[in-house]
């Protein structure tokens, strides 16, 4: 039985390129980081760093990052109505990221500052992200990108 899982299909003596193998290590790899992140998402993520030095990124910035690459990723293949859905629920969380803030600080009676966490937003927001992320599940099931259906392996993007 041959296997088309490789990144080079040699059969009938022609090299190829299995862009779909790519694609499903692409997202593998995207929700590996995603489930990482999702274990503390309001922690400081120092192994990514902007510029390479400096403070890091917090997980919840990072998840909503590769929710947007597996969006993506599977995008050429939705309907309109599908891309524009996903728009609206992406710029919902863009919202919040780029113009509301979870921590706030402020000075205390002996002048120390400290941080003051937004519920309200972090509830929002990780809603939010999760809605997202059910949503690109679901279009990734739906246009096989996902693992194949035990009823029918032909909906999967590999060939099993």
């Amino acid at each position: 039985m041959e296997n088309n899982n490789t990144p080079n299909n040699e059969a009938g003596g022609q090299a190829g390129f299995n862009q779909a193998y790519y694609q499903q290590i692409r997202l593998h790899e995207i929700f590996l980081r995603i489930d990482r992140c999702f274990v503390s998402p309001l922690e400081v993520n120092d192994w990514l760093k902007p510029g390479g030095f400096g403070g890091g990124v917090y997980n919840y910035k990072i998840i909503a990052a590769d929710l947007t690459s597996a969006y993506i990723t599977i995008s050429a293949k939705l309907s309109k109505e599908e891309k524009n859905i996903m728009k609206q629920k992406q710029d919902e969380i863009d919202e919040i990221i780029y113009t509301k803030k979870l921590y706030t600080s402020s000075l205390d009676a002996q002048n120390r500052r400290y941080k003051i966490f937004d519920f309200t937003t972090w509830k929002l927001l990780k809603g939010l992200l999760l809605e997202f992320r059910g949503n690109v599940e679901s279009l990734m099931e739906k246009y096989g990108f996902g693992n194949p259906s035990k009823k029918d392996p032909t909906k999967s993007s590999i060939e099993f």
